[in-house]
Order: structure tokens, then sequence, then C-alpha cells
């Protein structure tokens, strides 16, 4: 069972890494995640892939995305964006992916979507739950959707055989699909997802204002030969088929989106209660997942984890600006830490994190 969960992970996401190696990567892993406000929708939304409702005029767009690896990276070529709405029961995303040549040839739910160009969204209702949704769609509106037990680093499976009910969706072409022969200009996605097919008994089925989630969006983009009456992916001299372009709206630092933390902020406001999101809770939340990296870099070089800040901080001098705001006690075992980190200006905030990547606040 062992070898063939580890087969599944490949299929699902072959570029995958189970923790971060180096001070490289840790430094790859800083830039902040993206925040975003949802509104709350004022008519009824027909899924039909498109944006003609008055509810969808008033939604703000997200910034364009960026390669996944952060700005260092070069910029897309093709401009992609989202935005979001929200009722109790609902939440609401309509993407718009610019495209010269839209094309999609899979067909059946819950193959693996991203061998196609594709629109992934991936979503954490509860920031305390190491669970996570997964949901992959291309131009022809085939859906693939599975639920992450926790992330791969941490030894998490891929359940395919979940699924998210009740969910809508649609696409939209400006163009035709599949056609060598034309130019086209952009496809749209437009999803409703069921709070209910995301939370579990106990957490609700509906959403509140000023609730929080962690949400990230991708775009998988392949390099295509277009011969005028085919399409074929490019490859290389080996014959293989040439690397992704992997587009995302909150960069991550690595080539996967399997790091829930470097997602996204999405909070759902209301005219009547619109409070922003505290940004030492960022902060916070920041500096527990670099003790983690960190943690896991000390672990690989020295055999142990880390007992001190000061012992991080030969790896990352910088830390040891952190005690200025941070109390921050280790409590370590063989081979299993926990770290707690309490804010000395606002002491109600605090949170928790260990070496199997559960964190409390």
């Amino acid at each position: 069972m062992r070898t063939i969960a580890f087969i599944l992970i490949f299929i699902i996401y072959p570029n995958f890494a189970f923790a971060q190696r180096n001070m490289n990567e840790f430094l790859q892993l800083q830039p902040q995640p993206q925040v975003y406000y949802v509104q709350p929708i004022t008519d009824v939304i027909t899924i039909d892939g498109k944006d003609n409702e008055d509810s969808w005029s008033k939604a703000v767009w997200t910034d364009s995305f960026k390669d996944i690896e952060g700005l260092q990276k070069p910029h897309p070529i093709f401009d992609t964006k989202v935005k979001m709405l929200w009722d109790k029961e609902n939440l609401y995303l309509f993407a718009k992916l610019e495209e010269p040549h839209i094309k999609g040839y899979l067909k059946q739910k819950d193959t693996i979507i991203y061998h196609d160009n594709d629109f992934e969204v991936f979503l954490k209702p509860n920031l305390l739950s190491p669970e996570y949704i997964e949901i992959e769609v291309n131009a022809l509106n085939t859906v693939m959707d599975l639920l992450m037990t926790k992330p791969y680093r941490f030894g998490g499976r891929a359940n395919l055989n979940w699924d998210t009910k009740d969910i809508e969706s649609a696409v939209y072409h400006a163009g035709t699909i599949n056609n060598p022969k034309d130019k086209d200009e952009y496809w749209t996605v437009e999803m409703k997802i069921p709070v209910k097919s995301l939370k579990y008994f106990g957490e609700g089925d509906q959403i509140k204002a000023n609730e929080i989630w962690k949400i990230n969006f991708s775009r998988v983009q392949w390099l295509y030969e277009n011969t005028g009456t085919t399409y074929s992916k490019k490859k290389d001299n080996t014959g293989k088929n040439l690397a992704e372009e992997n587009w995302v709206w909150s960069p991550i630092g690595l080539v996967n989106m399997h790091y829930p933390e470097r997602w996204g902020h999405i909070k759902f406001i209301d005219s009547s209660n619109q409070l922003f999101i505290d940004e030492q809770f960022l902060s916070l939340e920041k500096m527990a997942w670099n003790i983690s990296y960190l943690q896991q870099i000390y672990r690989n070089d020295k055999k142990r984890y880390a007992t001190s800040v000061l012992e991080l901080s030969k790896l990352y001098p910088e830390i040891l600006n952190e005690r200025k705001k941070y109390g921050i006690i280790f409590s370590n075992s063989n081979n299993f830490y926990r770290v707690e980190i309490k804010s000395k200006t606002k002491p109600t905030l605090k949170t928790t994190i260990d070496s199997r990547g559960n964190i409390y606040f």
C-alpha cells in the first residue's frame, strides 16, 4: 500500500518536494502571500461561464498571476486573474484566462486534468485543519477534484474518490476550441462551490462574515507547436515534453502548490461589518512557518532539530530580531519538536507549531 501511495503522489503532482532542503529555498519562501476581501452577492448568479450579473460587475479582480516561483522568474506571457463572491451557502469564483489558442482534450472526470492546459483551485476553509481540497478544470469543463489529508511533505495522501458535492462549473470560450486555424481571445471558468461540501460535521455549513480561509489558484500552461492543422506539445532534444509553465495568484517560491501556508488569505466581508485581516496575525503565522522551514534544514545538517532560536540563528541570523517581538519556547524530544510563539505586545496572539506541520492559534 505504501508503494501505491507514493506512485499516486507522483501521478497527482510530479514536481513536489518533501521539504525545503537549503537556505536558498528558505529565502524563496519569504514573500508575503496575497490577501483578498470577498464581497457578498447582490443578485442571483447563474453559472454559465459569463460574468454578466450585477454582482460580478462590482467584484474586484485579483492581481494578475505570477510565476509560481515568484517575481525573479519571467512574467507569464498570458494574463490570468480571478474574482470572488459569496453568500452563506456558497463561494463563487470567476477566472479569465487570456489564450490565443484554446485547447482541451480530456473528457473523463477525475483524469489528471493538468495534462491539458488547466485552471486549478486550492481551498483550505479550516486554518487549523491539515486537510485541503484541490479542484482542476480544463477548457472542456472536465473536472478533477480531490481531498488532501495533509501536504505531501508531512505524509499526506490524495483521495481521488472524494467529490465536491453539488459543485457547479461552466466554461466560456471567446473563440473556438481545438481549432489551430484561427486566433482566440480567452476562456473563462465560473464555479459555485457549496460550503457544505467543504466542511466537516461540527464546523457548520455556512460562511460567516469575517471568516478567513486559505486559497490559491494555479494555471498550468503547456508549450505547443501549431502546424496550422494540429497542436502538439513542444519537446526537447530527447523527445520529452518541455516542462509546463505554472502561473499562480499567490506565488509559492517553489514549483510545488502543496505548501498551503504560502497560499493567499481570503476574508468574507459584508457592507455592515468590514474588518481587515490583522497584520500581526499574518506576521505571527509567517514566523511560525519560518521556524518550521529552518528546523527542517537544521535537521538535514545536524540530524536533530534545533532546541532554541540561537541554534537556528546559525542558519539565519535575522531570526534573532524576532525575539524582540515574540516569546519563543522550544519543547523537543527525539525526532520531534513543538514551538510556542507568543506576541509580546498582544498576549492573546499566540500560536504553536510542531514537526508534523500542525499549527494552532
